[in-house]
């Protein structure tokens, strides 16, 4: 009978024996949890923890990856963790789930006593037990099990536990990357808005809304937002897509304004244009009841939006524009942040370090600096095209300068031929040499092309041509030169001499006398003395014909 008793004690306590329960042993090093976790979906939505802890042991079922990953979802999440202290030290959970929007903790030590913590970024913030998104909780001592409660948008779960040492070295590894992505952030913003106020060239403006807007989300990801902010969100999904959305705003417009896509890539510009018009149509959904297909056709649209990016500068890249490189640099290492996320996500990938649980930030970050390679390219060449013009006008200089040098010396000889007039023969030479003098001493007609480095007067004579590149003008000037202002061609138009200068085409205004062929069309073409072919428009043809015929006759 005895043995009758010890046998049925010993089938009722396997489904206890057989409880997985995580035993802490002194560490430097923070420890998952993860595998020994038991999890439950509540999909009734109203469960409490009187409720939950009642429940038998068979209730949960036992994580059998060494991750957890509920994918999106709109009901809660019961985990529960059993929990034997080895050590003498306090124990301390951490949970790293950024952005969580509900979080509750409840805590049930070796005595039975409970306590318990509500937190997460819908309720006011200051609940934690430091103030970081990656929420630490204290386990004292004797822990004995604890419950999560989680809801969220999407269901990646991090959780470790650790000593106040293990947990003292994360966070300052923690403070050091995110420490290092503000302050880079930062400086990219203030230096591209330096150069923005010195050019005015609108690449550097929408760079630095870019920059700030995909800061924010960094920031907000991380729930300093509510520190500096907001102290809760109102809704469950807060403005995240609407955050991003504003940042895709202009990304599309500094890549546009930069790559110049509207014109080489059309179809490309276009295709982001839909996209980013579709992520608009899903930004009311933020404020309704939660739905997860929501958030996931905006995470494809913003994926989409990035790959149509990256082929984009890709195919500018290939036709021989190669500042387009550090775009295809950017995009990619953004891409690969994405991918990364998302394999992590599925288990593909470890999580569980410093770097690959932020992959995402670190290459948002290469993604700015790249970016910022392209902006001081873009610096650089305006200087370059400056300093190219500079030395154009300075060499006009120096040769009116000869030509005024010359004409006093045929000064003096007149002066010289006067005092020795003797019929009037010597009359005529005198008057021939004087209009020589005057035709000679005729001012050389300049217009002003503002640079970054200040405003230069530059000859007409050697200006080739005139491109229009939206609110920019690009100026072809002699010897294979050429030089972007901020200023519209529109403004050069009313400064150029209209018989030398003449408007064939919306886009370009040449300088008839470096027009060397026609090339028959429909509306045709003319070639330059730099080898470079303009198209002319059908509207302006008669007209080019009829002063190249006069001016110089077309080939």
């Amino acid at each position: 009978m005895r043995l009758l008793f010890v046998c049925l004690s010993l089938l009722l306590s396997l489904p206890l024996l057989a409880q997985k329960r995580f035993h802490y042993r002194t560490s430097d090093e923070l420890q998952s949890v993860e595998s020994f976790v038991y999890c439950r979906v509540d999909s009734s939505k109203v469960m409490g923890f009187d409720q939950i802890r009642r429940l038998p042991e068979e209730a949960f079922m036992l994580n059998t990856k060494n991750f957890l990953n509920f994918g999106n979802t709109e009901y809660p999440i019961w985990l529960r963790i059993d929990v034997e202290n080895q050590s003498d030290e306090a124990l301390y959970l951490i949970q790293e789930l950024h952005d969580v929007r509900l979080l509750d903790v409840f805590l049930v030590d070796t005595n039975d006593s409970i306590r318990s913590w509500y937190t997460g970024a819908m309720r006011p913030f200051g609940a934690h037990f430091l103030k970081r998104s990656n929420t630490v909780f204290d386990l004292g001592k004797s822990p004995k099990r604890i419950y999560l409660r989680l809801q969220n948008t999407s269901v990646y779960v991090p959780l470790k536990i650790g000593n106040i040492q293990a947990i003292s070295n994360y966070l300052h590894k923690y403070d050091l990357l995110y420490g290092g992505i503000y302050g880079v952030l930062l400086a990219l913003m203030f230096y591209n808005l330096f150069v923005f106020a010195v050019t005015r060239d609108r690449v550097f403006l929408y760079y630095f809304f870019y920059i700030s807007s995909s800061g924010y989300i960094i920031f907000k990801a991380d729930n300093h937002h509510q520190e500096f902010v907001f102290h809760q969100i109102s809704n469950f999904s807060s403005d995240i897509n609407l955050s991003s959305a504003i940042t895709l705003f202009f990304i599309i417009l500094f890549a546009n304004a930069y790559l110049r896509m509207k014109e080489l890539a059309p179809k490309f510009f276009w295709t982001l244009v839909v996209l980013w018009l579709l992520c608009l149509v899903l930004l009311p959904f933020e404020w309704f009841p939660y739905q997860g297909w929501v958030n996931d056709i905006f995470q494809l649209l913003v994926i989409s939006i990035m790959l149509v990016l990256l082929g984009a500068s890709l195919y500018i890249h290939f036709l021989g524009f190669k500042h387009a490189r550090y775009f295809v640099l950017a995009f990619g290492f953004y891409i690969y942040g994405v991918v990364n996320v998302l394999l992590g996500f599925m288990g593909i990938v470890s999580m569980n370090n410093l770097r690959a649980a932020y992959i995402y930030q670190i290459c948002s970050v290469l993604e700015a600096l790249f970016f910022a390679f392209a902006v001081a390219y873009r610096f650089n060449t305006y200087r370059k095209e400056a300093k190219d013009a500079r030395e154009i006008a300075l060499k006009r200089s120096q040769e009116h300068e000869e030509l005024l040098l010359k004409n006093s010396q045929l000064l003096a000889e007149k002066l010289q031929i006067e005092q020795n007039i003797k019929s009037h023969q010597n009359n005529k030479d005198v008057n021939q040499l004087l209009q020589q003098i005057q035709s000679g001493s005729q001012s050389i007609r300049k217009i002003s092309i503002p640079t970054v480095e200040g405003v230069i007067l530059f000859p007409e004579q050697d200006i080739n041509r005139l491109e229009a590149m939206g609110s920019y003008c690009m100026i072809y000037l002699s010897g294979n030169k050429k030089i972007t202002t901020s200023k519209p061609m529109s403004h050069f138009e009313q400064m150029i001499d209209g018989e030398q200068f003449m408007r064939i085409h919306k886009s370009h205004i040449v300088n008839l006398n470096n027009v060397v062929r026609y090339i028959r069309g429909e509306g045709g073409t003319v070639e330059m003395k730099d080898k470079s072919e303009v198209p002319v428009s059908r509207r302006l043809k008669t007209e080019l014909l009829q002063r190249l015929a006069i001016e110089q006759p077309a080939v």
